[in-house]
C-alpha cells in the first residue's frame, strides 16, 4: 500500500488530479486509516462557502427576480392563474371539522363511562382495596418469635414420642 502525501490528497480535494489516481486515491482512502485521517484534516481546513457581501447577494436576487418575471404564467382550465384545489386540498377541510366532532364525541363517550363507573361503585371499590390487602397483610403475620417457639415445641414433641413406639 502506497502512502500518499498531504499535496496528493489537497489535490484529491480540490479535484486537480486525474482519473485513474482518483480512483486509486479512494480504494486507498477506504483501506488505510491513517491517509483517511490526513485527508479529513486537510478537509476541515478547507472553508467551501464564502460569504456573499451585501451587492452580491442583491446582484443574485436581480438575477434570481428577473428570470422568474420572464417566465410565462400558467394559466388552468378556466382562464385563471390561480390552480384549481387538489383533492388532498379539499378532503383537509371536512377532516378538521370532522376531528372536533370526533374529538367531542370520544369526550360525551368518556364522561358516559365514568358516570356508569362512578354509580356503580367501582371507584370507590378500588379505593378501599389497598386499606383490604393491608389489613389482611397484617391479620395473617405472627411474631417471629411466637413462630420460633411454635416450631421448637413440635420439634421437641416429635423427639419426645418418637422413643415411645
Amino acid at each position: 500500500m502506497k502512502h500518499r502525501d498531504e499535496r496528493f490528497w489537497r489535490g484529491y480535494a480540490q479535484g486537480t488530479i486525474g482519473e485513474p489516481e482518483r480512483l486509486e486515491a479512494e480504494e486507498h482512502l477506504a483501506a488505510c486509516g491513517d491517509c483517511l485521517e490526513l485527508y479529513m484534516g486537510l478537509l476541515m481546513d478547507v472553508e467551501e462557502i464564502e460569504p456573499l457581501g451585501s451587492d452580491a447577494a442583491e446582484a443574485v436576487t436581480a438575477r434570481v427576480m428577473s428570470a422568474i418575471a420572464e417566465l410565462e404564467p400558467i394559466v388552468w382550465d378556466e382562464g385563471s392563474q390561480v390552480p384549481p384545489p387538489s383533492a388532498e386540498t379539499a378532503r383537509r377541510l371536512p377532516a378538521k371539522r370532522n376531528s372536533r366532532k370526533q374529538t367531542m364525541i370520544h369526550y360525551l363517550i368518556a364522561v358516559c363511562i365514568m358516570l356508569v363507573l362512578m354509580s356503580a361503585g367501582v371507584f370507590q371499590r378500588i379505593t378501599e382495596q389497598p386499606l383490604q390487602w393491608e389489613e389482611h397483610q397484617t391479620s395473617k403475620r405472627e411474631s417471629v418469635s411466637t413462630s420460633i417457639m411454635e416450631r421448637t415445641a413440635a420439634v421437641i414433641d416429635a423427639i419426645v414420642e418418637k422413643p415411645k413406639k
